[in-house]
């Protein structure tokens, strides 16, 4: 598998679409949500009947990043693609679940070399990890995507709101599979573990841990003051701890009572820690050395970056040096999210991605 890439600062659909040839599909980004509707048709007119979808954020491809505009992303060669939708994927996801299936039908879905990449409107993560992981995964169907900025995606030339468009992918020429870059790390020891005994998972509030206010906990632990609760996230965002691995947990607020909101739900009964930063240079190549271990000469990476990554790499100079990194070892192309997807779980902080052999 391959990538072409075409963009516009100005936004400009056709102009974009010119350097692309015979797509198996199209992912594209756009700099805001008014962009969708005219993109979908436009790329849907230009290559009728070829899998498309696409959200809201900035996009690489290689070393390059486009933060404005359009840039549209084509996957190409040895693949066989199909685009669908889910909706209402905040209430009943599972409605939808027959195109799923119907997906997995069509490419001719095969355990190992058969994967699903997902991009979902903001705020309905939860659903819609769980109705794809549920009825992929046990078939041995990994999954990764992630989550538009934006209460709409697109998907073969439509909008929808509150929705999650897919790609049901089978590599022809090998394996397909999912990778999760965590640059956190837990603290060794028990006494890090919060049980969370308060919370309201729908607003994304955690309001208490071992009955003490979860502000009060979180810069107990730290030593900081109340108001650098926002960005000390950067450097030790929550982790829900389940079983041997643990899932980062974005800190989105502090409230008047002391309960804190997140960018991930935690439930009552939940186990958090508070993360601390890792060597993050490492824990890229170890990423790449894992992907080459697995595959041997992966010919791409299709990923999804958090926005709070790409914002702290880029404060500490190194976002275009990770890009560099990437695309020394392979072919890697994706978008800056809000929210990521790793077969089971939906996660912060992290990165996604499909590796094709």
């Amino acid at each position: 598998m391959k990538f072409e890439c075409g963009s516009s600062l100005k936004g400009d659909v056709s102009a974009a679409l010119r350097s692309i040839k015979e797509p198996e599909a199209l992912f594209f980004s756009v700099a805001s949500e008014d962009m969708l509707e005219h993109a979908a048709d436009v790329i849907e007119k230009t290559f009728p009947g070829v899998a498309s979808m696409g959200g809201v954020g900035q996009a690489y491809i290689g070393k390059q990043f486009y933060d404005e505009g359009i840039t549209i992303i084509a996957l190409k060669e040895n693949i066989k693609v199909v685009a669908d939708v889910l909706e209402q994927a905040s209430v009943m996801p599972i409605k939808y679940i027959r195109r799923l299936e119907n997906a997995v039908k069509t490419v001719g879905g095969e355990r190992g070399s058969t994967a699903c990449f997902d991009i979902c409107s903001a705020g309905v993560d939860v659903r819609a990890v769980t109705t794809l992981s549920n009825y992929l995964c046990p078939l041995g169907y990994d999954l990764a995507g992630g989550t538009s900025n934006s209460s709409a995606v697109a998907c073969n030339g439509k909008v929808y709101k509150d929705a999650c468009a897919f790609f049901m992918i089978k590599n022809l020429r090998g394996k397909i599979k999912a990778y999760k870059e965590n640059i956190y790390i837990q603290p060794q020891g028990t006494e890090k573990q919060f049980m969370v005994t308060e919370a309201e998972p729908k607003d994304y509030r955690i309001r208490t841990l071992e009955n003490m206010s979860a502000e009060k906990v979180y810069t107990s632990e730290l030593g900081i003051s109340r108001d650098k609760i926002t960005t000390q996230t950067f450097k030790n965002p929550f982790g829900h701890v389940c079983g041997s691995d643990t899932y980062i947990v974005s800190i989105k607020g502090v409230e008047a009572d002391g309960s804190i909101t997140t960018f991930r739900p935690a439930n009552k009964m939940d186990f958090l820690t508070i993360l601390s930063m890792d060597d993050y240079k490492e824990v890229v190549q170890d990423t790449i050395s894992r992907i080459k271990s697995d595959l041997g000469n992966a010919s791409a990476v299709l990923s999804v970056n958090c926005l709070f990554r790409y914002i702290m790499f880029n404060e500490d100079h190194y976002w275009d040096s990770y890009l560099a990194e990437m695309c020394r070892s392979f072919s890697h192309a994706g978008m800056v999210g809000v929210g990521e997807h790793y077969n089971t779980q939906f996660v912060n902080q992290t990165m996604c991605c499909l590796a094709f052999e």
